[in-house]
Order: structure tokens, then C-alpha cells, then sequence
């Protein structure tokens, strides 16, 4: 059996930046309390990305002590608000960081690989081939139990705003918040789709699971503040009723067990 929390777009900046009606420090500061004080060990938390809001070391600096109080081990993916250097080098105290963030580890009986889909250019995310290849020679048929880990959502969600896109008066379109070649990525998931056991993404501010050509798909919510994602909805809605919360994974053989935890908001401070 294999347990871990999911974490995602804490978007830490200063202690008192606040968006959405919420605080993204003390809001990532209540759900770490949270996971530290389950009755039960995990192995592992992963962090989707958007760590930090502008990627700068300052906000890693800031970050790394209240992510570093997890009396687990944690593991990030790349996010389109962190910067790839800075993660590494302020983070996780890497020396020479790779241009993308790929890498993959070993827990229990499972192999868990993760992805830098990050594109510069939007909220759109992207594969390179090279990684689309990496991708293919992971995923064969035959092989130990498979999670993959990435920011950007692989498969369409139900919500315009998500799927295709959004505008604004006055403001510059905004391109689909989807990996820009999630068709290759599923045709290259395909061959591991009996030992896969999920794909596990942030970014768009809300729980989402998807059941799709026999590969299950999960979004974490944000530890700093939702967005609601509708069918129909062709623009994001902060929704700050919401709290922070947290997804709770168990991987028991071919079962996936997903429970989403809600944090309370902790409250404003009086000084």
C-alpha cells in the first residue's frame, strides 16, 4: 500500500500577500499543521507547482522553512508561476539546475515519474518531444505500479474557462489552461494505462478527477485559494467560501482512494 498527500499552488510571495480572499503564507502554513498532525504516516507529499507567485528566491527562501516543518518527505513539480532555477537552487539547495525539472523516485512498489510542463509563454503548458519521448519509453506495458506527476491538466476538465480559454475587457485573451499536446501525452501513457495509477496535476485552483480511456486523471485544490470550474463557466470565479485543502491518496493494489481535506481559514490577525 502507498499513501501520499497532494499538495498544490500554494502561491507563497510575501507573509501578508493575500488574493482570492484568502492569505497564501498562513493558508500553507494551516494545511502543513494539518498534515503533520494526521493520526497516521504517509509516504510522501507532492507539490504540484506554483511553490511561489513571481519565482523569485526571495519567496523560495520564504517557502522552504514552512514547507521544510512536513514531518514527511516532499517532492514539487515545476509550475508556469515558479521559476525552474530558483526552485532548485533556493528550494531544494541544487548546485547546477536542469533547464526542465524531470526527474523520477522509487516508493514501496511504485515508481513515481515527474514532468516540467512549463511554457514561458501562458497559462498553456507543453511537452517537449524529448520529454514526450522520455514519456514513451517510461510507460510499457509490462513494470512496476506508475504515477505521473505534472502542473498542467493532461485531459479537458468540463469548464470552458479551463479547456479553451478566456477573455476580458481591456485585457489580453487568455489561452487554455490545458497541456497544449495532451493528445500525445495520452497516446504516450497508453501502453502503462493496467499499471498506471493516476495522473496527478494542479494549476487550475480546484479538485477535479477524471476517468478517461482507462487512466485516471486528479487535480489537487490549491492551499491557497479555489476557483470554481463549472460546466459552462467561460470565466474563472475566485470563491473565497473555500477554504485551502489537500488531497489524501492511497494506492492499495489497483484501488485509488482519493479523499479531499479541507483546512480551516485561519483567521486575520488583529495588530
Amino acid at each position: 500500500m502507498l499513501r501520499f498527500i497532494h499538495i498544490s499552488d500554494s502561491h507563497i510571495s510575501t507573509p501578508d500577500y493575500a488574493n482570492y480572499g484568502h492569505r497564501s503564507y498562513p493558508n500553507l502554513a494551516a494545511v502543513v499543521n494539518a498534515i503533520n498532525a494526521l493520526p497516521f504516516s504517509v509516504d510522501f507529499v507532492l507539490h504540484t507547482g506554483d511553490v511561489a507567485q513571481n519565482g523569485t528566491a526571495e519567496e523560495y527562501a520564504l517557502a522552504k522553512p514552512l514547507l521544510a516543518a512536513l514531518r514527511f518527505p516532499i517532492y514539487y513539480a515545476n509550475g508556469n508561476h515558479d521559476d525552474c532555477e530558483q526552485l532548485q537552487r533556493t528550494l531544494l539547495g541544487v548546485q547546477a539546475p536542469s533547464e526542465r525539472y524531470d526527474y523520477t523516485f522509487s516508493v514501496r512498489d511504485a515508481q513515481i515519474a515527474v514532468f516540467d510542463s512549463v511554457d514561458r509563454r501562458g497559462h498553456t503548458g507543453i511537452l517537449l518531444e524529448s520529454q514526450l519521448e522520455a514519456l514513451r519509453a517510461l510507460c510499457t506495458p509490462e513494470g512496476a505500479p506508475l504515477i505521473i506527476a505534472l502542473h498542467h491538466p493532461p485531459t479537458p476538465l468540463d469548464a470552458p474557462w479551463i479547456d479553451r480559454g478566456w477573455s476580458e475587457p481591456e485585457r489580453p485573451p487568455h489561452s487554455t489552461m490545458l497541456l497544449a499536446n495532451w493528445r500525445a501525452f495520452q497516446a504516450a501513457i497508453a501502453p502503462a494505462r493496467q499499471r498506471l495509477r493516476g495522473v496527478f496535476f494542479g494549476h487550475v485552483h480546484h479538485a477535479h478527477q477524471v476517468w478517461h480511456n482507462g487512466v485516471f486523471y486528479c487535480a489537487a485544490p490549491s492551499t491557497f485559494g479555489q476557483l470554481a470550474s463549472f460546466p459552462e463557466q467561460r470565466l474563472p470565479q475566485p470563491t473565497p467560501e473555500q477554504p485551502a485543502a489537500f488531497n489524501l491518496v492511497t494506492v492499495d493494489g489497483e484501488q485509488v482512494t482519493v479523499r479531499q481535506c479541507a483546512v480551516a481559514r485561519p483567521a486575520a490577525s488583529s495588530a
